[in-house]
């Protein structure tokens, strides 16, 4: 136990500055989107809303999300958390593995008293303990600025779906994350696992906002990861039957890279 604390707490140190920085400046990014909601007047957008093509308001979670706080923070700030943290974790989670694979490193660790599982499975807390840290602190400083808003206390604090879409949030980012390490144990390739995480996260982008406009893809999306994340719906809607069906989903999914890369990393040759 105590050596596979020591990867963990290794890799975060490591790790320490970059996850700090990103989740504080998704938080800082929120306050601003908040001090620009507080000078809009949401109730006039909605005699906007007519001369907007319904397809496109679909697009952004309909009429409600446009003209309600929650929804234009989700809009500006969660709708895009693939974009602003995703692609640097895919990267991390692509390289987390396989670079001690390259290094020579990983012959070090097992010529311990240590197993494979034990050995991949603190790569793997590690890098669950990373994304939780990372949007702990930036949900942290999101609640401060919706705290303090007065167009927020007004719409009401919903705690409940704030951190709820918090625990989704984790999730939906340990999935695509979990993508780039899972092919990591499958070709022991930094370079590898990284192009294929993140083409995975583009394709799965594209089919999940493009599929209602082509009925040629529309079956793929059960498929992506972004089909269970819907934080307008958590926020604005307060869907709760979607919400436990995407955390049970995400879960699922994560469940299954887990345990797809065991399988796969404990069958595999370590190069010399």
């Amino acid at each position: 136990m105590g050596q596979l604390l020591t990867i963990v707490k290794e890799y975060l140190k490591d790790k320490k500055w970059a996850t700090i920085l990103l989740g504080g400046i998704i938080g800082l990014f929120g306050l601003f989107t908040i001090y620009i909601i507080n000078e809009f007047d949401l109730e006039a957008m909605d005699s906007l809303m007519a001369f907007i093509p319904p397809d496109m308001l679909d697009f952004f979670g309909g009429v409600a999300a446009l003209t309600n706080p929650y929804g234009f923070l989700t809009i500006e700030v969660l709708g895009f958390i693939w974009l602003y943290a995703g692609i640097y974790l895919v990267f991390s989670a692509s390289s987390l593995l396989s670079q001690d694979v390259e290094e020579k490193t990983i012959e070090l660790f097992l010529s311990k008293p240590i197993t494979r599982n034990k050995f991949l499975g603190s790569k793997i807390v590690s890098l669950y303990v990373l994304i939780t840290i990372m949007m702990t602190l930036a949900f942290l400083i999101l609640s401060g600025g919706i705290a303090t808003s007065q167009m927020f206390i007004d719409e009401g604090l919903y705690w409940d779906r704030v951190w709820g879409t918090y625990v989704i949030v984790v999730l939906f980012l340990s999935a695509l994350s979990m993508i780039a390490f899972f092919s990591s144990t499958i070709f022991l390739n930094s370079k590898k696992a990284m192009v294929i995480g993140i083409i995975a996260l583009f394709l799965m982008f594209f089919i999940d906002g493009f599929y209602i406009y082509m009925e040629e893809i529309e079956n793929l999306k059960y498929f992506t990861v972004f089909f269970y994340y819907n934080p307008i719906d958590y926020l604005v809607h307060a869907d709760i039957d979607l919400f436990i069906r995407d955390i049970i989903v995400l879960a699922s999914i994560n469940a299954a890279l887990v345990i797809g890369s065991l399988i796969v990393f404990n069958k595999k040759d370590i190069p010399n």
